[in-house]
């Protein structure tokens, strides 16, 4: 977790060293640790350094060797392996910096699919007179940049694109429209126009004269995996699991756990607990738990990894805490509204994280994508008349959740099979359609083609995952990974913590997809994968639960009770709320989430009433 920064001027003016250091100043949050700048004629790299890792206390960035210059926001996972293969020593005076560097002298443009870990880097290559730049395979750490004829401009957070001049500030609706969606899954808008962001997986050259993009990975939609035996998948996935956090524990500081109760976030605090057993030193956990909203408690399941031992738990109460608590801190941090409306808990989650030392923070985001939960499982079996094995998997599953077969073969298999049969009975229940867009504003939604937009970024690519395969394909390479690992490295990043994901590891991801379905789902339960794979670390209550809470409960509750007035002004009043969002409809949905009735889009309200805040103090730029 540092900052990187960056300018070069394409028409080859030179760039003033003191427009460098004001871009590293404004990020000066994300790097307590030091602040340098290397400037040559037309580029100028920045940097902010925040301490992590062993290695880190040795780094010095930007940093210049044999005609290449590179700044960097980087954790390296595989050094041992690239050691071997670059000939350098894995040693603590060697930075992970310093293996990207002669990574792209080995291997040019390629080099970032060599790497594994966390990363956003930009290289200037003197004898090619050229920038390359890359973003890691998941798109953890942000890079945001600026491009026209005269000029790139990049940087770690958007606040430091704008200290220089000509980098325009004008609202882009089209992300605002992004926002308002029920689901979006782009990955490059920012609410700024022409400001980008760098889509995970990808690399760009810059010249000149020249721009091209390169996507350097993707999941192979193809990938089997074939093992001898049910026992070496779930082996295998041990060993990957374990491999993963072991890498992710390389810390010179304290490192703190996300600890939810979920069967994600249990995982990786107990097979970390494992791995650092010979140290004797306790896992510290920090976790949100409520003594008045039960619904959202998660106490009980958290209590049971803390049985384990060797663990120092960390409690938040959250019951008191509104969605738009420091609202104006976070807006700032996170450049734009949140479609996440517990952002407020995760902030004090971070900041009682920092007041106890925590620099790394690991936690289990993302398993429910990961770990397949066998989404249209069913639907398949019905389809390929494995109707035997349906009608076992229908009966262990109502056995499970406690719900009647036939709703579940409704729910499961003819909903799924035939959208229009579930649209006419939504319809009957006077459920509203997300696709209709009726929360919109309909002038907005006609000027930007927003039917179209959302049907080609989320319905259609949705609808088209008609297979258990392909639909584990679909979660795992969402663009919603990108932008919530974008939200929690800059709230994070407030705190002068590094966020890391061992959940997201790229092996253990290519694993966890291509294994055979019924190693991941089997006899109604999924996540398989981790229930078996580390059934000697989970206890009974944790390996065995069914779902798990979530925090719409405290959400919907607390928006109202502590913000009431502000959303009547926001619902009623707000010209940016009028813009954007459909006048007869939104104090329709407003009426029904405030009256409690089940099935109320409460989401739609926070989305526009964050919106409406920000770009209240935005609105110079609209």
């Amino acid at each position: 977790m540092s900052a990187i920064t960056g300018i070069f001027y394409r028409d080859g003016r030179n760039v003033d060293p003191q427009l460098i250091k004001k871009m590293n100043d404004i990020l000066s949050h994300r790097g307590p640790d030091g602040s340098a700048t290397w400037c040559e004629g037309p580029v100028g790299l920045g940097h902010q350094m925040l301490w992590t890792t062993q290695e880190s206390l040795q780094e010095k960035l930007p940093l210049e060797e044999d005609g290449l210059v590179i700044t960097a926001d980087a954790r390296i996972d595989n050094r041992a392996e690239l050691s071997q293969e670059l000939d350098i020593e894995d040693a603590e005076h060697v930075a992970d910096s310093y293996f990207i560097l002669k990574a792209y002298q080995k291997w040019g443009e390629d080099c970032p699919d060599k790497l594994l870990g966390d990363f956003a880097f930009a290289i200037w290559d003197k004898n090619k007179e050229q920038l390359f730049c890359a973003r890691d395979h998941m798109g953890v750490k942000p890079f945001y940049y600026y491009l026209d004829d005269d000029m790139f401009v990049f940087g770690t957070e958007i606040k430091a694109l704008f200290c220089v001049d000509g980098v325009p500030e004008k609202i882009n609706e089209m992300k605002i429209a992004h926002h308002l969606i029920p689901i979006s899954t782009e990955r490059s808008l920012t609410f700024y126009e022409n400001i980008f962001r760098l889509s995970a997986s990808h690399n760009f050259v810059i010249t000149s004269n020249k721009f091209y993009k390169k996507k350097y990975w993707e999941l192979n939609p193809d990938l089997e995996i074939k093992l001898a035996s049910d026992e070496d998948y779930y082996s295998k996935f041990y060993q990957l699991f374990q491999d993963s956090i072991q890498r992710k524990l390389r810390s010179a500081y304290k490192i703190g756990f996300e600890l939810s109760g979920g069967i994600d976030s249990s995982s990786v605090v107990l097979m970390a607990k494992n791995i650092i057993s010979n140290e004797n030193k306790p896992i510290k956990t920090f976790s949100l738990v409520f003594d008045e909203i039960k619904e959202t408690d998660e106490s009980f399941y958290i209590q049971k990894v803390v049985e384990t031992g060797q663990i120092e738990p960390y409690y938040l109460i959250a019951d008191s805490i509104s969605p738009f608590q420091e609202i104006d801190e976070i807006l700032y941090y996170n450049e734009g509204p949140s479609q996440t409306p517990n952002i407020a808990m995760v902030w004090q989650l971070y900041k009682k994280m920092h007041q106890n030392g925590i620099r790394i923070i690991l936690g289990g985001h993302d398993g429910d994508c990961l770990l397949y939960k066998g989404e249209k499982y069913l639907m398949e079996l019905f389809v390929n008349l494995k109707w035997k094995k349906l009608i076992q998997e229908i009966n262990n599953l109502a056995n499970i959740v406690n719900v009647n077969r036939f709703k579940l073969f409704i729910s499961k298999v003819i909903f799924p099979l035939s959208p229009k049969t579930a649209n006419i009975w939504r319809k009957y229940k006077g459920i509203r359609q997300e696709k209709d867009l009726v929360n919109l504003n309909q002038e907005f939604v006609k000027k930007l083609h927003l039917k179209k937009e959302y049907k080609e970024n989320f319905f259609v690519p949705f609808t088209n995952a008609n297979t258990s395969k392909k639909m584990h394909y679909y979660y795992l390479t969402s663009g919603t990974h990108q932008l919530i690992f974008e939200m929690m490295d800059k709230i994070a990043g407030a705190f002068f913590i590094e966020p890391r994901h061992p959940m997201m590891d790229k092996r253990l991801l290519e694993f966890c997809y291509g294994v055979p379905t019924e190693i991941k789902y089997n006899k109604g339960w999924g996540r398989l994968l981790v229930r078996i794979g580390l059934s000697a670390l989970l206890p009974d209550e944790i390996q065995w639960r069914i779902g798990k809470r979530n925090f719409f409960h405290v959400f919907e509750r607390n928006l109202l009770l502590f913000e009431k007035n502000r959303l009547d002004d926001l619902i009623y009043k707000n010209k940016f709320t009028k813009k954007y969002s459909n006048c007869l409809e939104l104090p329709k949905i407003y009426k029904r989430y405030k009256n409690g009735i089940k099935g109320a889009d409460s989401i739609d309200i926070w989305k526009i009433a964050i919106l409406s805040l920000w770009l209240n103090k935005n609105r110079k730029n609209i």
